[in-house]
């Protein structure tokens, strides 16, 4: 890959295990706060925005649309998220449509690398991308460099309806899923009366040695969850949860083993799908909700209609996704709301830090990772 464009990718993605993956918010939603040059940015691009359609000028797009994709006959995305979201929502996509999907699941670092090696080889394979976590990583470059396509510039119908929520609605791409960090347990050795409901709770002397804690250089997205807690905690915070003896695992698969092993009592962070696999087939585990939180973030990235091979067939599926039925579809297990029903999150959800995973190490430090 290109040094050049490596470099500002590193910055917001870490290579190896993505946390949903491995084991999987920004503007408007509460607890975040942007530039003031942004917000007016924002702000302008959005006063400038022409009117939406008329329903019958929308529908009419959207038929050609349609037509256009089905002449392509199929659609090939890569995707950040389990493998069983990528399936989901690609059956329901050909039962629509009648258009065949092949897909393509790695975790976030590698998929990006993949991409962005395609992308400079002339050969893009993906015409669409579900990211998972920074999405600036392919805009930012890819826009530039006309690999990538911004959606707003797109003429996507749902976009151009107006019926996306604007806090999800970023002009380069749209939040598609928001799957907050929760705490995990073990069910055999926590009772759920007994489970932290606060992430100071875990400070609780009869958790010490029984915590789980993942390495946050290893799945970039976990140090924005203690990028948040740095934040509204402080060091202090780090300096007891180390003198509680946490259990240090190298990535986030090997600590959901462990707790469904009974290693540990409880995992400091955690996501649902994480969970759902071991769970599924037994394991004693169990999710402890947190009210102030963060997540991980999907969103679409589109290939530039000179590289993708079926652009059409890509933007008909960003479509669908983005409408309240493919959204439902996207989200029916992850643990989230939809974006449609935003309602769900947690009460004190903040996006994730946009520095956060170039501080990976320093969390590692301040968790006691050597």
């Amino acid at each position: 890959m290109n040094s050049k464009i490596f470099r500002p990718l590193a910055a917001c993605i870490a290579t190896g295990m993505f946390a949903l993956g491995g084991a999987q918010a920004h503007e408007g939603v509460p607890g975040h706060t942007h530039t003031v040059g942004i917000q007016l940015a924002q702000a302008a691009a959005k006063s400038a925005a022409p009117a939406a359609p008329s329903a019958a000028a929308l529908q009419a797009e959207l038929d050609a649309l349609i037509k256009a994709a089905k002449a392509e006959g199929e659609v090939v995305f890569y995707i950040a998220l389990v493998d069983s979201v990528a399936k989901r929502v690609g059956d329901a996509f050909t039962a629509k449509y009648g258009i065949k999907y092949s897909f393509l699941r790695l975790s976030t670092g590698p998929l990006a690398q993949r991409y962005f090696a395609e992308a400079e080889s002339g050969n893009i394979a993906a015409d669409f991308v579900i990211v998972a976590g920074p999405y600036q990583a392919y805009t930012g470059d890819g826009i530039k460099k006309g690999w990538v396509e911004s959606l707003a510039q797109a003429n996507i119908p749902a976009i151009r309806s107006g019926q996306v929520p604007a806090k999800f609605n970023k002009g380069e791409t749209v939040i598609v899923q928001v799957a907050p960090w929760q705490i995990g347990y073990n069910t055999q050795k926590v009772k759920a009366a007994e489970a932290p409901k606060d992430l100071n709770d875990v400070l609780n002397p009869k958790w010490k040695g029984q915590i789980q804690v993942s390495d946050p250089r290893v799945g970039t997205t976990i140090a924005e969850f203690w990028a948040l807690v740095l934040e509204t905690k402080g060091e202090e915070f780090f300096t007891k949860f180390r003198a509680q003896n946490p259990r240090l695992y190298p990535g986030g698969a090997q600590s959901i083993q462990a707790l469904g092993a009974g290693e540990g009592s409880i995992m400091v962070p955690v996501l649902v799908p994480q969970l759902m696999g071991p769970k599924e087939k037994g394991a004693p585990l169990e999710i402890a909700k947190l009210d102030q939180t963060t997540g991980i973030e999907a969103t679409l990235v589109l290939t530039a209609r000179a590289k993708a091979k079926h652009y059409n067939a890509a933007r008909l599926f960003v479509n669908y996704l983005i409408t309240p039925e493919g959204n439902k579809v996207l989200n029916s297990d992850t643990g989230a709301a939809t974006i449609y029903d935003s309602g769900g999150l947690p009460s004190q959800y903040a996006p994730p830090s946009p520095t956060g995973a170039a501080r990976a190490d320093q969390f590692a430090k301040l968790l006691g990772f050597q």
